[in-house]
């Protein structure tokens, strides 16, 4: 039943929300996806409470992204080797 309920959501989701997780799934904080996205913290931080983690049943910010990657919403970009 949950994976119905991502197929449904999802597909409502904005170009702007789903860049949010792809931001976040390359490790860009909130301060740094709202300086991205030229929008204010306070919208970013809704963002997540109302509609992504709602949309993806995720239970925080961290759940919702790994939903979001696990469902192939947001790629992580691979790890570059240390020099």
């Amino acid at each position: 039943m949950g994976g119905h309920r991502i197929v449904r959501t999802v597909d409502n989701l904005l170009p702007a929300q789903l860049q949010m997780l792809q931001l976040g799934a390359n490790g860009a904080t909130d301060l740094e996806i709202a300086r991205h996205l030229n929008t204010p913290l306070s919208t970013i931080r809704d963002q997540w409470r109302y509609h992504l983690r709602p949309a993806l049943g995720g239970i925080d910010r961290t759940h919702t992204i790994a939903l979001a990657v696990a469902a192939g919403l947001a790629h992580p970009a691979p790890k570059q080797a240390a020099a």
